[in-house]
């Protein structure tokens, strides 16, 4: 992920974090099949840029479906060398190391990109930034996904189906007792590794330092760093709801074309009957954690 205006992963991190979210169930089956007719139907000859790469995964898919060019980029050196491995068969994928502040690349050039997950990882300036980076380097007509979180995931505790949440609600508060002051995150995780029942958490810093669990949205503030737990661990995010993912759309000159849930309720019928053992409750989909914003350059904005 680019992130040197954001969240940056430790070297130790690395290896096991993108491991573990590339074949998480969830992101498998749920994100993948939407991507699988994205892939097929979008990318065969066209110009791709795979924003904050990370392990090169959806740089390696761009190539592998046809692209006629695929560029990542990322600001961390370790990703990069990964995601240069990741792709070494492609000569048509180039990764190098850049900032998401003042992207690489030069005006209108590509024809889709790729922002996933992305805005969460980025302070409020950087995060704004991007946008607008996004918008000067697509091509007129140009596309772009951008996955974030949606305002759910900040209000809701998801458990796994048949979880005691009162039980669970208890150990939580158990366990924010035990951890002192400002915490670091091998302590936060280790603290969490007993959570076996929650897949999605969030928290937050009271005044003291200490560690609480949140689900009120309304007293979090725009890029406020918040730590979300889920199924596989817990990572640090900025805070952003879906209104201020649209407003820098806008401002930056995208269009939104179509905003996408891909958490359906088929594919949380198919991922239940594959992960028996974890189950979704059906609240995964009437209120999702995870939205696709599908966007557009103007045709007739090109940049002066």
């Amino acid at each position: 992920m680019a992130a040197s205006h954001g969240v940056k992963y430790e070297s130790s991190q690395i290896d096991d974090y993108f491991q573990k979210f590339t074949n998480e169930p969830r992101f498998v089956a749920f994100l993948m099949p939407t991507m699988a007719k994205y892939l097929k139907s979008e990318i065969p000859g066209k110009k791709v840029l795979d924003i904050g790469c990370a392990t090169g995964h959806w740089s390696y898919q761009a190539a592998e479906h046809g692209a006629k060019s695929v560029d990542g980029f990322d600001i961390q050196e370790e990703l990069v060398e990964l995601a240069k491995r990741a792709n070494s068969k492609f000569t048509s994928v180039k990764i190098q190391v850049g900032d998401i502040m003042c992207m690489p690349y030069d005006d209108n050039v590509f024809d889709v990109a790729f922002s996933f997950y992305i805005t969460c990882a980025l302070r409020p300036e950087a995060c704004i930034k991007h946008f607008e980076e996004l918008y000067r380097v697509l091509a007129p007509g140009g596309k772009a996904l951008v996955v974030a979180h949606s305002r759910p995931a900040f209000e809701k505790l998801f458990l796994r189906s048949g979880a005691d949440k009162t039980a669970v609600e208890e150990k939580i508060t158990d366990q924010l007792m035990h951890l002192k002051q400002y915490p670091s995150l091998s302590e936060i995780n280790y603290a969490f590794q007993s959570f076996n029942e929650v897949l999605r958490a969030i928290f937050t810093l009271d005044e003291n330092g200490y560690l609480q669990e949140t689900r009120e949205v309304g007293k979090l503030s725009i890029g406020q760093i918040v730590w979300v737990k889920t199924q596989i661990t817990t990572f640090p995010d900025y805070f952003y709801d879906d209104q201020f993912i649209q407003q820098q759309s806008n401002a930056a000159g995208l269009n939104i074309d179509r905003i996408e849930n891909y958490y359906t309720e088929e594919r949380r019928i198919a991922y239940n009957k594959t992960n028996p053992e974890i189950k979704l409750d059906k609240d995964i989909t009437d209120t999702p954690p995870i939205l696709m914003y599908h966007l557009s350059k103007p045709v007739n904005n090109l940049l002066t």
